[in-house]
């Protein structure tokens, strides 16, 4: 049988308080985790029912309580995502990745091509052996002209043609 009595003092900072009633000699101890399926945090004068335990030095305990007339959560409390809504929504997450990055890459034309289409068609054909691409991207890191021509049709993140016309270095080495 569930007993009942008046919460007389609250800690809200520590989560704990003292309960009284005329069926246990002196108050009775409460913690918040006894309390955990109440829909709100009990406050002074509240009505509690509890059962009553006792540790080695006699002192009392409220286990199992509740507070009279407010309404409890559903039984099961709430722990967070669930590793099955985790796994979904990780799997949705890079879907949605791998499907922007394939349409970025069949729209966006590539750099080498926006190249070759502005250069004359004399560049295209040129022999460039002897040259590869070591991490140049400056015209003042360029030996030549030809080198210079090289780098815009065949390697990436050069900045080497300023006005985007096809022709690089122009005011350095291809005059």
């Amino acid at each position: 049988m569930k007993l009942k009595g008046k919460l007389i003092r609250w800690n809200e900072d520590r989560g704990f308080g003292f309960i009284t009633t005329p069926d246990v000699k002196g108050d009775v101890f409460i913690h918040i985790s006894e309390l955990k399926m109440m829909s709100r945090r009990p406050i002074v004068n509240d009505i509690i029912l509890f059962d009553v335990v006792y540790d080695k030095g006699k002192k009392s305990k409220a286990i199992n309580a509740s507070i009279e007339g407010v309404s409890s959560k559903s039984s099961k409390p709430y722990k967070g995502r669930s590793k099955r809504n985790s796994l979904l929504s990780a799997v949705l997450f890079f879907s949605f990745l791998f499907i922007c990055f394939f349409i970025a890459y069949k729209t966006y034309p590539s750099w080498s091509k926006n190249v070759a289409q502005a250069l004359p068609v004399g560049m295209l054909e040129e022999d460039f052996s002897g040259f590869s691409c070591r991490g140049k991207q400056h015209c003042s890191q360029m030996s030549s002209c030809k080198e210079a021509r090289f780098y815009l049709l065949n390697c990436p993140n050069v900045k080497i043609d300023g006005d985007n016309d096809g022709y690089p270095c122009e005011r350095q080495l291809c005059n």
